[in-house]
């Protein structure tokens, strides 16, 4: 494999605000190349010269000295995958098809994709609560960027995309939350379902299309138009810090109510993952995902929140097949994650 692939989430070894619920944070624009078709209806040559031109402006900017370029033709399946996986490129992204590139910062803070459902989805991304952080990152490079692309746009509509819900600023904040007591709670299904009221979505692990895995939501504004980047940035700040008090309420009255329970959830999942010698992807984020309590509690040595969500990603099937060089088959996978799990533990709680 590429090493410039691995390097792709070193991202998450970083710390954030708010790291016990928040995972991350993303901002991304969607943005075209006037009088080229969008992406589903260009011919081939288009494409190609789409990507020439974006590749050409991107690694021209200071910010891409010494960074990563992936032809999504190019690089192997798992390849693609481990970058779905570390949050780089989208389910369709990985599907591969010509003239598709995605395009990395050296420290992966900021990237572009090119040719997926517009010509370029440009977009920041932060470990913990940080919307304004990753929105003043992703709108310097929009500008940037746009003095050479001349980005398509209408003084009535705002900037032109493909899809109709992205039409204005192009721009989709999201945050991605960890929320295992208003799980057991039961609280989330009224949560999600008030979501739509205040202009936002619910998601799953991998965004659009996705599925939910071990009480992970992203959340992120569905509507662009109409409406400034700050004030979009604002709206789901306010929703998410409300999101944040609720989780970090729940959790005290989960363990006044049901200490024994909860613990005992904890540290069975924890004897799981230190001993199995099988488990599914699946599996191990569920049991991951019950040990975010007890971290709270401090339990597990030195496993904290910011390696617990590292954890999750490294068990996924892309980077399991990654790390041992080649394409893997389920079983042998269920056993390679299993000795990773158990290692890592080991050694977390080895460390002074």
């Amino acid at each position: 494999m590429e090493e410039s692939v691995r390097k792709s989430d070193q991202w998450l070894d970083r710390k954030g605000p708010e790291e016990h619920i928040v995972v991350s944070s993303r901002a991304r624009y969607a943005r075209n190349l006037p009088r080229i078709p969008f992406p589903m209806r260009a011919k081939p040559e288009e494409l190609r010269q789409v990507m020439e031109q974006v590749k050409e402006a991107v690694i021209s900017s200071p910010t891409f000295d010494g960074g990563m370029v992936f032809n999504l033709a190019q690089i192997k399946p798992i390849e693609r995958n481990f970058l779905k996986e570390s949050h780089l490129i989208s389910t369709e992204m990985e599907k591969g098809a010509e003239n598709r590139l995605i395009i990395v910062s050296p420290d992966v803070k900021v990237a572009v994709m090119v040719n997926e459902e517009d010509h370029l989805r440009i977009f920041a991304l932060e470990t913990g609560l940080q919307p304004f952080e990753v929105l003043n990152r992703v709108m310097a490079l929009e500008n940037e960027l746009d003095r050479q692309l001349h980005f398509a746009f209408s003084p009535k509509y705002g900037f032109l995309t493909a899809c109709p819900t992205n039409t204005g600023t192009g721009l989709r904040i999201s945050v991605m939350l960890h929320l295992p007591a208003l799980a057991l709670a039961k609280k989330l299904p009224e949560l999600i379902k008030g979501m739509p009221q205040h202009g936002l979505t619910v998601r799953g692990f991998y965004g659009e299309n996705s599925e939910n895995l071990g009480d992970f939501f992203q959340i992120s504004n569905e509507v662009t138009l109409g409406k400034s980047e700050q004030e979009i940035a604002e709206l789901l700040s306010r929703i998410v810090e409300d999101i944040i008090e609720r989780e970090e309420q729940a959790r005290p009255l989960l363990f006044e109510k049901n200490a024994l329970v909860v613990d005992d959830e904890g540290w069975r999942a924890h004897g799981l993952l230190c001993n199995a010698r099988v488990i599914t992807s699946q599996e191990a984020v569920q049991m991951l995902s019950k040990l975010r309590l007890g971290i709270d509690r401090g339990y597990f040595g030195r496993l904290g929140h910011s390696e617990l969500n590292k954890l999750i990603v490294e068990v996924q099937p892309g980077h399991l097949q990654c790390a041992s060089g080649a394409p893997v088959g389920v079983e042998a996978r269920d056993v390679l994650r299993a000795e990773l799990l158990r290692n890592r533990l080991a050694e977390l709680a080895s460390r002074n």
